[in-house]
């Protein structure tokens, strides 16, 4: 293949195409050829933004990663008021953002090794999602006066309940017909009654 021009962010295309590739086939069938390929470029165009698959998938990793953080911490921003509404904002934020992208979903949680540490403790090498959950969740246990183990178990039924709504709503095979808002206001009623 001639080296051709390619309009546009041809890295970010180049990202974008190897989280869809990932996402539908797994790590296994990406290659910087077939990625070339799909993007309309050269072999060699790739390797002026990536060394190699590994350092591609890396990068793929952070985008997504940056990319939801960024639409969560902008959530908490335009959030008035903490407690309950900030972590039901942050929820309604976290289930759009993957029904959106659905195929970031896939990359992330079955075919990346990305690793949540589910704890109380500020860590700087957690996956920062998480930490924005963790951070609200923590606001609202010391406001009203949960217990540290008590606010964990919410943290975790949190992110759990939000992982299952979001695999439900992003899959060709499930149908749902309520209205998903009204059933994570009702879960998180539950889990923090």
């Amino acid at each position: 293949m001639k080296d051709q021009y390619h309009h546009g962010n041809l890295k970010q295309d180049l990202i974008e195409n190897a989280i869809q590739i990932i996402s539908e086939y797994g790590f296994e069938q990406l290659s910087l050829r077939i990625l070339a390929q799909k993007c309309g470029v050269s072999h060699n165009a790739v390797y002026r933004h990536f060394d190699n698959k590994e350092q591609l998938i890396e990068t793929c990793r952070i985008y997504v990663t940056h990319f939801l953080t960024d639409c969560l911490n902008q959530t908490i921003k335009e959030t008035e008021y903490g407690g309950m509404e900030a972590v039901q904002r942050l929820a309604e934020t976290y289930v759009c953002f993957y029904q959106e992208h659905p195929a970031y979903y896939s990359f992330l949680y079955r075919n990346s090794s990305m690793q949540i540490m589910l704890t109380l403790q500020e860590r700087d090498d957690n996956y920062p999602p998480f930490e924005v959950f963790r951070k609200t969740c923590c606001e609202i246990a010391d406001r009203q006066g949960i217990s540290r183990e008590d606010s964990l178990n919410h943290l975790i039924q949190l992110w759990s309940m939000l992982h299952g709504l979001t695999a439900l709503l992003i899959s060709p095979k499930a149908e749902w017909y309520s209205n998903w808002r009204e059933c994570l206001k009702n879960f998180l009623k539950e889990i923090y009654s």
